[in-house]
């Protein structure tokens, strides 16, 4: 369906939780509102593969995003989208195919989808467009590399602290829809390491398990037990957690 509140004149602008969707002008934003898709994210869903044309882009608003790289025969997390940004952002710079491919792992929700001909008309129409467009993606870029650095460098604890803080950042309350395993996956930890982890942060009352939930309980102590690996360039732009 389009964008609730989607018309010309003097209708009512779109209304969306992406940050990058509201932050642009009204009229830029009716424009994409005729051209703009809602549709339901579940687990599982591809959204675009590597080595695949971009057709589309994708404003994710309630359910976060992961973006991998392959190596081989697997996929490798390498980053996170949410409300704060887009994923297919490269149309805009070039046909060349899709670098990553984006799934839906942590839970459902929703995002708004615009096809690459109308983003790009919107682009050499409003250049202020394009330069959020960088300007996020230049954020992606350090949050892939502290994602990397992490990696290298940190304990599995604390690389699973600031998974669900990220998490946190792009979800609607507390609770969030992960599994032991999406956190093993993501992470490309054994799920044992991941059980141990959680039942020491569970232990210290920063976050509740239960089958297939986490509830986050003290956010600070998490962020402490995170230490330098999270940022809050890594989170919402504007969030204000």
């Amino acid at each position: 369906m389009k964008i609730d509140g989607a018309a010309g004149g003097g209708a009512p602008l779109p209304t969306t939780d992406n940050g990058l969707i509201g932050a642009m002008t009204a009229i830029t934003r009716r424009r994409l509102a005729v051209a703009a898709t809602r549709i339901e994210l579940r687990p599982g869903d591809t959204l675009m593969r590597s080595g695949e044309p971009i057709d589309r882009l994708v404003f994710p608003e309630s359910a976060p995003v992961m973006l991998a790289v392959t190596t081989g025969s697997e996929l490798q997390d390498v980053g996170m989208i949410g409300k704060d940004g887009v994923v297919g952002w490269s149309r805009l710079l070039s046909d060349q195919p899709a670098p990553f491919t984006a799934s839906v792992r942590i839970q459902s929700g929703h995002a708004l989808t615009v096809p690459a001909d109308a983003m790009l008309d919107v682009v050499r129409d409003d250049p202020t467009v394009l330069t959020a467009l960088l300007e996020f993606s230049q954020r992606f870029a350090m949050q892939m590399a502290r994602t990397l650095a992490s990696a290298l460098r940190d304990a599995p604890e604390r690389r699973i602290a600031r998974l669900l803080l990220m998490i946190d950042d792009r979800i609607d309350g507390d609770t969030m829809a992960v599994t032991h395993a999406a956190i093993a996956d993501t992470l490309n930890l054994r799920r044992a390491t991941v059980t141990d982890c959680l039942h020491i942060l569970e232990g210290e009352r920063m976050v509740r398990c239960t089958r297939g939930r986490i509830t986050m309980r003290d956010r600070a102590a998490l962020e402490a037990c995170a230490s330098l690996a999270y940022v809050v360039a890594d989170g919402v732009m504007g969030s204000g957690r």
